[in-house]
């Protein structure tokens, strides 16, 4: 599987995108050539220059240098977003696919409930209910999309229950934790691997743009969404400030869904007995 992860170009550069992106974020106190959080308003919309590779924004503060610190919360948020996301989510589809009967029908007309309802209005509706705050934001995230994995692990799950190396482990008494996490969760994985590569990129667009409505990551805190709406307030008379962060996320959340392609394709069974 290794060899054939190699051999995909598209899930080798992706990859190293992602990878390069992330470390970038985590060395941003070392490498940034100014502080993101100082402000000169006399060199406010800054040209190019050695000293502000990406120039100032309004409050002169070097734009490269909270791209830089602005990984961290956009990649992190997300991140912390879909490890609460899969989490729940797998749990729920595992219970439901394992058990059947009841457990079943309960867990799954509550996801049919959260399904029924438009994702983006119901985040709004959450954040609006708890406040303004990162954390719920994070929570409004994971409470949308959990049913949408569970309906798409408990399927998984399904499919696997009947197999024999779950029907042996039964037989000789083996309890049901054991026959969850040691043999159904692991003939998901894959699966989990391909979905969470894939929405990741979702969490990040839903993120920055919660933090662009001013709704997510507040100010002064460098955030990717949170530039383009201090740069919209200046579209008109310099449209450069909003390119840099804009061009980010469409890097990052590209990168993102084509390394969830390109896992699809490494990770498919069929493709492996070829």
């Amino acid at each position: 599987m290794f060899k054939r992860f190699l051999h995909n170009k598209t899930a080798v550069i992706t990859t190293a995108l992602i990878i390069s992106t992330a470390v970038l974020g985590i060395l941003a106190p070392w490498i940034a050539p100014n502080d993101p959080y100082e402000n000169d308003i006399i060199n406010k919309f800054a040209a190019f220059s050695l000293e502000y590779p990406l120039g100032t924004d309004h409050l002169g503060r070097c734009v490269l240098s909270r791209m830089l610190f602005g990984i961290r919360p956009t990649l992190g948020l997300a991140a912390l977003t879909m490890i609460g996301t899969i989490g729940l989510g797998a749990l729920m589809g595992l219970l439901a696919g394992h058990f059947g009967g009841i457990v079943d029908e309960v867990i799954m007309r509550v996801v049919d409930v959260m399904l029924s309802f438009p994702s983006q209005i119901m985040v709004f509706a959450v954040v609006a209910l708890l406040g303004i705050d990162v954390r719920n934001v994070i929570l409004a995230n994971v409470f949308i999309k959990w049913a949408w994995y569970a309906r798409m692990i408990r399927t998984g799950v399904v499919q696997y229950r009947d197999r024999n190396f779950v029907l042996f482990s039964r037989c000789v008494g083996m309890p049901e934790h054991f026959i969850l996490f040691r043999h159904l969760l692991p003939s998901i994985a894959a699966d989990l691997a391909v979905l969470s590569s894939l929405d990741i990129g979702w969490a990040i667009i839903n993120i920055s743009t919660l933090s662009f409505l001013g709704l997510g990551v507040q100010a002064p805190i460098p955030e990717w969404g949170a530039m383009l709406n201090e740069a919209k307030n200046v579209l008109t008379t310099n449209p450069v400030q909003m390119l840099a962060p804009g061009i980010a996320i469409v890097v990052v959340v590209t990168a993102f869904n084509l390394l969830g392609d390109a896992l699809r394709d490494v990770l498919d069974p069929k493709e492996t007995q070829v």
